[in-house]
C-alpha cells in the first residue's frame, strides 16, 4: 500500500444470505454439514473500493463468500460478517481468483499479464480488467488488514486476522492456485483464476 493513503469504499457492501441446502441428506449428514458447512452472502450490487493511487477495484454483484474464516468457536468475540468482512471481500476474492477486478479503460496503461488475461477471456470480463495479477498470497493477507484498519478501523482484529493467516492461508491459497476458481468454494462468478506463475486456469 501507498504510505499515507487510506483505502476507501463508495458504498458499504449490500449483500443477503446464501441458504443452506441440506436436502437428501441423512440426519448425520444434515448434522455434520451444519457443523462444517460455514455461512454465506453473496454481494446484491458491485462493490467499489478505492485503492491508493485512486485505482478502483470491484468486487461484483453475485460474488459469494464465507466472509472471514473465523472458527466457529469464537463467533461470539468476532463475527465473520462484522467488522472484518469489508477486508475478507477483497482477500477470498484474490484468494480465489488470484487477482483482483477494475474497470477497463483504454486510455489507461494496464501491464502485461492484466491484458493478457482480459485479451483471453475479454467475452467473459465485459467491463472489467484483472489487476495485481502474480501477486503473492501476502499481498492479499496484507490487504485484508489494510482494508479492515482504513475503513472500520478496527486494528486489533486485523492484526489477529493476519496473524491466522500467515500461519494457516497458505493451505487455501495453494489449493486455489493448483486446482482453481472452485478449488474450495464454487466459482460463483464463472470466470478464470490464475496459478502462481498468472497464468489462466480456467
Amino acid at each position: 500500500m501507498i504510505a499515507n493513503q487510506r483505502i476507501s469504499q463508495i458504498a458499504p457492501p449490500s449483500y443477503e444470505r446464501v441458504a443452506y441446502d441440506f436436502h437428501g441428506k441423512s440426519w448425520l449428514g444434515q448434522l455434520w454439514a451444519g457443523l462444517t458447512t460455514p455461512p454465506r452472502v453473496r454481494l446484491l450490487e458491485d462493490w467499489i473500493v478505492i485503492m491508493p493511487g485512486g485505482l478502483r477495484v470491484i468486487v461484483p454483484r453475485g460474488f459469494v463468500t464465507d466472509g472471514a474464516s473465523i472458527p466457529r468457536p469464537l463467533w461470539g468475540l468476532l463475527s465473520p460478517f462484522g467488522v472484518l468482512l469489508e477486508g475478507a471481500l477483497l482477500h477470498d476474492f484474490g484468494y480465489q481468483y488470484g487477482y483482483l477486478l477494475a474497470p477497463y479503460r483504454i486510455d489507461q496503461a494496464w501491464n502485461i499479464a492484466s491484458l493478457r488475461l482480459r485479451a483471453e477471456y475479454a467475452a467473459i470480463y465485459g467491463p472489467y480488467i484483472p489487476v495485481y495479477v502474480g501477486n503473492p498470497q501476502r499481498f492479499f493477507d496484507d490487504l485484508l488488514q489494510a482494508v479492515t484498519v482504513d475503513i472500520t478501523g478496527a486494528s486489533a482484529q486485523a492484526w489477529s486476522a493476519r496473524q491466522a493467516l500467515r500461519l494457516f492461508g497458505m493451505l487455501a491459497w495453494a489449493r486455489y492456485r493448483s486446482c482453481g476458481p472452485a478449488a474450495i468454494t464454487p466459482n460463483s462468478l464463472h470466470i478464470p483464476g490464475v496459478d502462481s506463475t498468472g497464468l489462466a486456469i480456467a
